[in-house]
């Protein structure tokens, strides 16, 4: 279900053959290029990453929306089994006269100065994606206007920094929204037939109701033991729930010890390997609506390690770097 390509061989139409053929991803050899990318995204000491940054730079930095997913920028977000990330997102572009990559944003503050990425760095993370794109793309059918998306996605390594997070992010709000986080947490565990869109907010809203809330309730159990999708190994804990990404592609490479990205495929779930030697690719909705190509359920997990491991790098450990298009 999972399948090789080198890089070398990243020919217009070859991702969309592998995924017509039925693969949930495609591992994407190039440990050469993914050094260069590493080096440049998260080795430059001049580059002050929003995990290390205080809190008023990540506000400065961030360029909202009210879709958490077309956010830029810095950003956390952490609500319990959503999403758990602190991220540095940008949106690259090459409009029609225009002779170079731009970035959105054009520069990140740090403290009193700026940080501009390098526009070697810009271009090398188009050519990457561009590439990407022209392969998704059946043969013969040229991408049409996109963007190419770069983000930095940095983990917590312990369940208990999650959980600090999530219970800070939960205090700056209100009452009102408080109490809108736990219908969120609650429409999140709505399985089966209950859980599309629309009965997954109704059963939120209902769950807790007398009477009626045990009656479903005690209809979600009997779906969630029927349901696969919702099956976690002992040691494994929910930090992104299943979805699908609604850009024409996701790929992805890291340095994770912690984090776990899986993939839905055949009724199960894959481990798909995230290093810092392939990229591995995924498509999302506009892939699904634009050449047919199925979009792939995915989900982020946190596994539990017995005792304590080797000091890491802050910095770098559990970052995930994505390459995608929309």
């Amino acid at each position: 279900m999972i399948a090789e390509l080198a890089y070398q061989d990243l020919e217009p139409g070859s991702l969309a053959r592998l995924f017509g053929a039925g693969h949930a991803a495609v591992l994407v050899r190039c440990p050469d290029i993914v050094a260069e990318l590493w080096r440049g995204l998260l080795e430059d000491s001049a580059e002050q990453m929003p995990w290390e940054a205080p809190l008023i730079d990540i506000a400065r930095n961030y360029h909202g929306s009210g879709d958490i997913t077309a956010s830029l920028g810095d950003l956390f977000y952490f609500q319990p089994g959503r999403h758990g990330y602190i991220a540095r997102k940008m949106a690259l572009s090459r409009g029609k006269g225009k002779g170079h990559v731009v970035a959105r944003p054009a520069y990140f503050v740090q403290g009193g100065g700026h940080y501009v990425p390098r526009q070697a760095l810009l271009d090398q993370c188009w050519a990457i994606g561009w590439r990407l794109m022209a392969a998704l793309a059946p043969e013969g059918t040229p991408p049409a206007d996109f963007q190419i998306v770069v983000q930095r996605l940095k983990y917590q390594e312990s369940a208990g920094d999650f959980d600090r997070l999530d219970a800070l992010a939960r205090n700056s709000l209100g009452r009102w929204g408080r109490a809108g986080c736990a219908l969120d947490e609650r429409r999140s565990q709505a399985a089966g037939m209950l859980s599309p869109r629309g009965l997954s907010d109704l059963y939120g809203l209902l769950a807790e109701v007398p009477v009626i809330g045990r009656l479903l309730q005690g209809i979600n159990r009997l779906l969630l033991r029927r349901d696969r999708s919702r099956d976690i190994a002992p040691g494994q804990r929910l930090i992104e729930g299943a979805h699908y990404d609604y850009r024409y592609f996701s790929a992805l490479c890291g340095q994770r010890e912690q984090m776990l990205t899986q993939v839905f495929a055949d009724g199960r779930w894959i481990d798909l390997p995230i290093d810092r030697a392939t990229l591995a690719v995924f498509p999302g909705s506009m892939a699904t609506q634009a050449y047919g190509v199925r979009h792939v359920l995915h989900r982020v997990l946190h596994v539990e390690q017995q005792g304590e491991g080797p000091a890491g790098d802050p910095r770098t450990d559990n970052v995930t770097v994505l390459i995608g298009s929309a």
